[in-house]
């Protein structure tokens, strides 16, 4: 355990950029999905 919070530590930065490349992925599924139901909804 001890090992897994001093990896952490010395890596703060990668992970909050990991973390914030996850957030942009999702997001940007999450907007083609809107967009596909609002085109389904016009038909």
């Amino acid at each position: 355990m001890e090992a897994i919070t001093t990896w952490a530590k010395e890596n703060y930065d990668l992970i909050c950029l990991l973390v914030g490349v996850i957030g942009i992925i999702i997001a940007f599924i999450s907007l083609i999905y809107e967009i596909k139901k609002k085109k389904a909804k016009k038909k």
